[in-house]
């Protein structure tokens, strides 16, 4: 007897780890395929942060979630279904993997039937809650970001939406109201040769009077469920940091990180099979139990299903290989497309901080000579106004830091700057029109805005200059009142090739001009990952400031900024190279780290 048990469990596991890969390497590529149309469609090319709950709170989100929900609960009863046909073959003496794939094959549309109405009724419920619920979710969280997103959700296409959801309601409750009297309907449809509604009428029957208990010994299942799926994935984190940091440190990389991930994923493996098991079980002996003591189907019509010999086996056979295959193949090519929307190649420029960073003086002609040689893409340097309306290259209020002497820039005219800097026999700073007429076809000027007052001269001064120049060029500042000034200024006469960027130095708050600047340029103390991803999803560049280790240019790299400020360009350019020398799986797992550690 023990051993006849031990041999049909083995077949279930065999059974039941056919079917998992086949789900997973059919749906895998179809989830990508779907969530990016619908990301798409929302305007979006990747999720995070505050960007998640805008998806999931629009109407795309909501297909979507209804399309996980259903696939999720189609995947469980088809694993579930593949162990109550193996219990009713074990008692015929019948122990054929084959069979059992064929047997599920055949009952997929009748099974799918059962499942998607009870999938729907729960999604549809779901949503309404979280529907209904997004003002009162807004109104408990006093907060910009959930403010601004809930206030954008709405539209007539989500008052529509939220329109069907009331009018169906009633369906969605009858749904749930009789769930658990459909609760035997899955195996009947397994079992048996009958109509969908004669199933339902049977397992309404066999589950009437124990309608509570179904009911309870759910919600205890579900409890135990969350308990040991929190307890795996808070398991999962803590091994995966240590694995990573073996991985990346030991000589021999990949044995710690193999080792263990596999270990991980044989243990949720097998507490997805115990699962499956025990609910699978429980549900065969009830139905069993019950249809013995109704004596509504008699044993020769309760095993009619079972004894249905599989048509054509050959080219079922070779079907289910290469679909298979096929699907593998889809799912291979489609994660490793989405893994490299990490950026984890550093695709990220170089911009040198304050024209040529430390090699030479700052916002100096010499830097900006300096970083063209060097091959950067871009030049950081910072402007203000003088008394005499010139705009000059120079970064602090006053000469006292640079020559020490106390001359306030803009209660001097340029004059008297030049002449400052020549009695202490230093070069002068240059103006801004001498730099754009001499560089600006050999690099990209990033030009910080500068102002120690509240004037709006310089913003004036700015538009009037720019628009006689047609190459690349970024106006950035922290001054948000100045730069939307600059702007409004520009409106029509902006030219193509001209783009704004906002400087965050804080981790709190939104200015209104963050949205509509082409780029944002962030400390690197307040940047993460997901702050990453929320800026470039919305079509804007990442540029963190500023940057001089090798260790966080690679950090900063690999985690996909657009630009890193710095004053080490030629380190820069090094890591860069570096990187570029890495293969896909040493980028891929540096990544991860990093992702981890923040």
């Amino acid at each position: 007897m023990w051993h006849r048990l031990k041999a049909s469990g083995w077949q279930m596991l065999a059974s039941y780890l056919v079917v998992r890969a086949t789900l997973i390497t059919l749906f895998i590529p179809l989830d990508i395929w779907v969530t990016s149309k619908l990301m798409s469609v929302y305007g979006v090319t990747a999720i995070a942060n505050q960007e998640l709950l805008s998806f999931f709170l629009s109407p795309v989100g909501f297909l979507l979630s209804i399309w996980f929900v259903s696939q999720l609960s189609f995947i469980f009863f088809v694993e579930h279904s593949t162990i109550s046909i193996l219990l009713a073959q074990h008692e015929l003496g019948k122990r054929s993997i084959f069979d059992t794939v064929g047997l599920i094959i055949q009952r997929t549309w009748r099974m799918f039937k059962v499942v998607l109405a009870q999938s729907v009724g729960i999604s549809l419920l779901l949503v309404s809650i979280v529907w209904v619920g997004r003002w009162i979710f807004g109104m408990m969280l006093n907060d910009w970001d959930i403010n601004y997103y809930l206030t954008n959700q709405t539209s007539s296409l989500w008052w529509a939406v939220g329109l069907l959801v009331l009018v169906t309601l009633p369906v969605v409750l009858l749904v749930l109201r009789y769930w658990a009297n459909w609760w035997l309907a899955l195996p009947l449809s397994l079992f048996q040769n009958c109509s969908q509604w004669s199933l339902f009428q049977q397992a309404r029957r066999l589950s009437h009077s124990i309608y509570w208990h179904i009911v309870i010994g759910h919600v205890a299942w579900l409890f135990l469920r969350i308990m040991v799926a929190a307890i795996l994935l808070a398991s999962f984190f803590i091994a995966l940091e240590p694995a990573l940091l073996w991985a990346t440190s030991d000589p021999e990389r990949y044995p710690w990180l193999m080792a263990s991930g596999l270990l991980l994923f044989a243990v949720s493996l097998g507490v997805s099979f115990v699962d499956r098991f025990i609910y699978a079980s429980c549900q065969f002996y009830i139905l069993r139990l019950r249809t013995k003591q109704l004596k509504l189907v008699n044993q020769t019509q309760r095993r009619a299903g079972l004894n249905q010999q599989t048509r054509y086996p050959a080219i079922m056979t070779i079907a289910i290989v290469v679909v298979s295959s096929l699907a593998g193949h889809a799912g291979y090519s489609d994660v490793r497309d989405f893994v490299t929307r990490l950026q984890t190649d550093g695709f990220g420029y170089v911009t040198a901080h304050r024209a040529g960073g430390f090699a030479r003086a700052e916002n100096s002609e010499a830097g900006i000579k300096y970083a063209i040689e060097l091959g950067v893409r871009s030049a950081e340097i910072d402007v203000q106004l003088t008394k005499d309306k010139q705009i000059v290259v120079f970064h602090d209020r006053d000469l006292g830091r640079m020559i020490g002497d106390p001359l306030v820039v803009e209660n001097a005219t340029y004059a008297q700057v030049k002449e400052a800097y020549l009695a202490q026999k230093h070069l002068p700073p240059p103006l801004l029109s001498d730099l754009l007429d001499n560089y600006a076809d050999q690099i990209e000027f990033n030009i910080e805005l500068k102002r120690y007052n509240k004037s709006f001269e310089l913003a004036d001064a700015i538009s009037q200059l720019l628009q006689n120049y047609s190459q690349a060029m970024v106006l950035s500042s922290l001054d948000s009142e100045l730069l939307a000034n600059v702007m409004a200024q520009m409106g029509a006469i902006r030219p193509p090739m001209l783009r704004f960027a906002l400087i965050y130095a804080a981790s709190f708050g939104e200015s209104e001009l963050e949205r509509d600047v082409d780029m944002l340029m962030v400390s690197e103390q307040w940047l993460n990952p997901w702050r990453i991803i929320e800026i470039q999803q919305r079509q804007q560049e990442v540029l963190v400031w500023t940057i001089n280790s090798a260790a966080n240019m690679e950090r900063l790299y690999l985690l996909g900024v657009d630009s890193i400020i710095t004053d080490e360009p030629a380190l820069a350019k090094e890591v860069k190279a570096n990187i570029k020398t890495m293969n896909f799986a040493d980028r891929a797992l540096l990544t991860l780290r990093h992702w981890m550690s923040l």
